[in-house]
């Protein structure tokens, strides 16, 4: 846990966890309390501020019809977010760990295609040799999470793009 507003027994109190999963990293989820409601889950998907390439914007509602119990959604500064909700007579410690597990996957799976909503730019920084803060997590509830969605493969690796000098100085060898 990270921050938090409101004592554990009140009507209405949060809490913020970061949570990395096997590609992306440090997905800030606030997890939400409201008396008779249930808990409400969400993360911003990128910092406030940054234009967001239409396609990318597409892609994560398009993914609002391929992943069950998760949605994506804009604030009203176009700012978006991955959500999910637990009703208050489904909430278990499992109910919760399955919810922040699944946001986590669905978080690693369109990492790439969504690059551009994460870091400005869309230049991921270099996230091979980090460990992740919750893999225990990741390991009891992965099987049993993936086995409700779709099935997936990561992109492969596409070759790097020389640039014009490089192109003009490799020919000229």
């Amino acid at each position: 846990m990270v921050d938090g507003g409101g004592a554990a027994d009140a009507v209405a109190f949060s809490r913020d966890v970061v949570l990395d999963g096997r590609r992306r990293f440090d997905l800030r989820v606030t997890v939400a309390w409201v008396d008779g409601f249930g808990l409400s889950l969400w993360a911003y998907y990128g910092a406030e501020g940054m234009e967001i390439p239409r396609r990318v914007i597409v892609r994560m509602l398009r993914a609002n019809f391929e992943y069950a119990f998760v949605k994506f959604a804009l604030t009203d500064d176009d700012r978006p977010m991955l959500v999910t909700e637990l009703p208050a007579e489904g909430v278990d410690r499992d109910g919760l760990a399955r919810a922040l597990v699944r946001m986590t996957i669905v978080a690693d799976r369109l990492l790439d295609e969504t690059a551009a909503a994460v870091v400005d730019r869309g230049s991921l920084p270099d996230w091979s040799t980090r460990v992740g803060r919750n893999d225990a997590l990741l390991d009891v509830y992965r099987a049993d999470v993936e086995a409700t969605m779709p099935a997936w493969e990561p992109a492969p690796v596409k070759a790097r793009r020389r640039g014009i000098i490089e192109r003009l100085m490799r020919t000229e060898r």
